[in-house]
């Protein structure tokens, strides 16, 4: 692949979306040009070398393309900036995990899981706008921190990547949501279940105490995978890998969550709907168990389909991802 696409590759990164095309083509009209004056085609690669010197680094050309004064967090502050934001919530989630883990062991106090998922999504927006008002600072007065001591050669452009970006923000929900589900699980297992009615009797749910240990390890790889895309920014193969191991994962603790929810009600008499409904008409509180019971069994099935399919699909794309990748090499050869 030529410098001057990977160039526009990695002026694109720092791009919106929105504009991304046009000003890449925009780009690549004027680098055709000024290479034209180099002896276009029949350019050496060190002529090459030295027009995109000329240009600048992609970050600065990037940001060359947004006047000043108009965003909050410009674009050459903002992958710094990205990171950051990562690191934060990162550590927020890990001191919050710390803390309740300390305070589980030491059982010093109850812990109250709504205060402390309340807590934790408190602190996110916090650190996040400690974040945010420090660069807002630094982009106001011009700070421009240079990272790299090395001056910028583009012998040393990346390869234009294929891969699909991470979202960034579905990542950091799915942290935030599973460190809420494991709190509680963690912090009170046995109040997992259902009233009768408000303010009625509780009952909990034996199945889920039974197989805690497998759902905190199950929320533990999710978080801990969140916590690596996160950092990667893109997918990639191995990535990929780890997503469907962790897939994987889910759907043995779905699968035997499902079965221990099948194996509580058959022990029970209530086989199916009809018959919790039945039980229902003759004891009240009997019957609200098994209709509840019930309908945990019937969320983790949905739960277990949704990820059984996810994982499919996941795995014929990278089945055909190699595949591609395969035929072209052999194209080549």
């Amino acid at each position: 692949m030529s410098l001057i696409e990977r160039y526009i590759y990695e002026v694109g990164k720092h791009l919106p979306r929105k504009n991304r095309a046009d000003i890449q083509e925009e780009l690549r009209s004027a680098l055709s040009d000024a290479l034209d004056d180099r002896g276009g085609e029949g350019a050496s690669q060190e002529e090459i070398r030295q027009l995109l010197q000329s240009f600048g680094p992609p970050k600065t050309v990037a940001a060359s393309y947004f006047p000043e004064g108009q965003y909050l967090i410009g674009p050459v502050l903002y992958p710094l900036f990205r990171m950051v934001v990562g690191i934060a919530v990162a550590a927020v989630i890990g001191a919050q995990l710390l803390a309740w883990g300390v305070g589980v062991i030491l059982a010093e106090a109850p812990i109250n899981p709504l205060e402390s998922a309340l807590g934790l999504l408190n602190s996110i927006p916090v650190a996040l706008g400690w974040v945010v008002i420090v660069f807002a600072i630094l982009e106001r007065y011009g700070v421009r921190p240079e990272l790299d001591d090395e001056p910028w050669d583009p012998e040393q452009l990346p390869q234009i990547s294929e891969e699909e970006p991470v979202k960034r923000g579905e990542r950091i929900a799915g942290m935030v949501v599973s460190t809420v589900i494991l709190a509680i699980l963690v912090a009170f297992p046995d109040k997992i279940g259902f009233v009768s009615y408000p303010g009625g009797q509780f009952f909990a749910n034996p199945v889920i105490a039974q197989y805690l240990g497998w759902i905190s390890f199950s929320l533990l790889a999710g978080i801990g995978l969140d916590v690596y895309l996160l950092w990667q920014g893109e997918w990639t193969t191995t990535s990929r890998i780890l997503k469907l191991a962790a897939n994987l994962l889910s759907i043995v603790v779905l699968a035997l969550l499902v079965q221990g929810h099948h194996a509580w009600l058959a022990a029970h008499g209530a086989g199916g709907f009809l018959s919790a409904v039945e039980q229902f008409s003759v004891d009240l509180d009997g019957g609200v168990q098994m209709i509840g019971m019930q309908a945990f069994r019937l969320a983790f099935v949905v739960a277990l389909v949704v990820t059984s399919i996810d994982t499919v699909v996941m795995l014929v794309r990278q089945v055909m991802a190699g595949l591609r990748k395969s035929t072209m090499g052999a194209a080549k050869v």
